[in-house]
């Protein structure tokens, strides 16, 4: 069972960002995690709000949902990328591994980011053949879900992985969708 926080109980300042170290895959990536008075977890697992689906692409796996009805868990969201970028710009020495005396701009640090959330939009990441539980007890794949249809999911951010490009480093949010309820249906 993977203990999750409600979006509503979320708090952006008991979020914590660990320095950059190679994961079992040898790529780097600064850890999440969420630390507060009664918990500890070694990762940021979200219980969202009832979403609805603008867009599912399977070949590249991405999974668009409409938060426009949502504001409390779109500020959340909002708010936990501003603080990442920050928390990059206050310790960019280490976390950009920048020479002394160099400084990035807030722009230029918000510019390496590939954040997951666009204004409204929430985009994520989910394979045509996760498995999607259903009202009646019945499951079916993402695949199968169209626009329209509401879900309901836990995504669980790891934490920000840095990539190489042909343009220079990005830095990108790992997170990952262990479990997802179909609503309702178009």
């Amino acid at each position: 069972m993977l203990l999750s926080i409600p979006y509503q109980a979320l708090e952006i300042c008991n979020i914590h960002l660990s320095p950059f170290t190679p994961d079992k895959y040898g790529k780097q990536l600064a850890r999440l995690a969420y630390k507060d008075a009664s918990i500890d977890l070694h990762d940021v697992a979200i219980l969202t709000p009832p979403l609805t689906i603008l867009d599912y692409n399977p070949e590249n796996s991405r999974l668009r949902l409409d938060l426009s009805e949502h504001g409390t868990f779109q500020s959340k969201l909002y708010n936990m990328q501003e603080n990442l970028i920050r928390t990059f710009e206050i310790h960019q020495q280490s976390f950009l591994h920048l020479g002394i005396g160099v400084q990035e701009t807030t722009e230029s640090i918000r510019g390496l980011f590939h954040f997951l959330l666009n204004e409204t939009v929430l985009c994520i990441y989910v394979y045509p053949t996760a498995t999607v539980k259903k009202r009646d007890g019945t499951t079916m794949k993402m695949a199968e879900l169209k626009p329209g249809d509401t879900i309901r999911c836990v995504i669980r951010f790891h934490g920000i992985s840095q990539i190489q490009t042909k343009s220079g480093m990005r830095l990108r949010m790992q997170h990952s969708v262990p479990t997802m309820w179909l609503l309702t249906e178009k």
